[in-house]
This record gives C-alpha cells, sequence and structure tokens, in this order.
C-alpha cells in the first residue's frame, strides 16, 4: 500500500465516521421527540430521510422536523 493510498483511506474512515456519528445523534435526537412535536412527517420517514440523505436529511430534520420549543 503507497503512502497516498493510506491517506485517502485514513481519510474515508474519518469522514465515514463522522457521518455514523452525526446520524447517529440525530436519530437518538428523533428517538426521544415526542410524536406530537414533529412536523411534516412521522417518525419513521423522518428516519429514512436522516439515513437516506445525507447531509441534507439531518439538516432538514434539526431545521424542519421539530416543532415549537427544538432549541431546549
Amino acid at each position: 500500500m503507497s503512502g497516498s493510498s493510506a491517506v485517502a483511506l485514513v481519510s474515508a474512515v474519518a469522514i465515514l465516521g463522522a457521518v455514523v456519528w452525526f446520524d447517529r445523534h440525530v436519530l437518538a435526537d428523533l428517538a426521544g421527540t415526542s410524536d406530537r412535536d414533529l412536523r411534516y412527517f412521522g417518525r419513521n420517514m423522518w428516519a429514512l430521510i436522516i439515513v437516506l440523505s445525507f447531509p441534507i436529511g439531518p439538516m432538514m430534520y434539526l431545521l424542519y422536523g421539530k416543532g415549537p420549543g427544538r432549541l431546549r
């Protein structure tokens, strides 16, 4: 394995780790949010949006998916 491919592999693993970490925290927030505080979609649809459309999905959930008092 050459030096540049090792750097690429380490970078890919670091980026994938950041994606998994962010998705996990947003999904944990979704799990802790009551059904009456969710807006626009149900819990299952938000989970699919979060997982399948990184990084837009988690940002959409954080900006639009939670109801009033979302900054608490």
